[in-house]
């Protein structure tokens, strides 16, 4: 099981890691498999939300795309 405050408050790794820093992770591929950084979890236990936005912006652009009225000024 993944503990992500054990990395993100780890000393060995950030120094004074309880102040509040955004750039600590700056210079560092955070995008990429990061085991000092993880923003919604990692592997199968990714964002539990993902899957839902992707349906609900689905949603979103069906009934964009379906029922909006484009109207061109001149």
């Amino acid at each position: 099981m993944v503990y992500p405050t054990a990395a993100h408050l780890n000393p060995s790794v950030y120094d004074d890691p309880l102040s509040f820093n955004p750039w600590r992770w700056e210079g560092q591929k955070v995008n990429s498999g990061s085991e000092n950084f993880m923003a919604f979890g990692g592997g199968t236990r990714f964002c539990s939300g993902a899957e839902f936005v992707k349906l609900c912006m689905a949603i979103f652009f069906h009934h964009l795309v379906t029922k909006y009225r484009y109207v061109q000024f001149d």
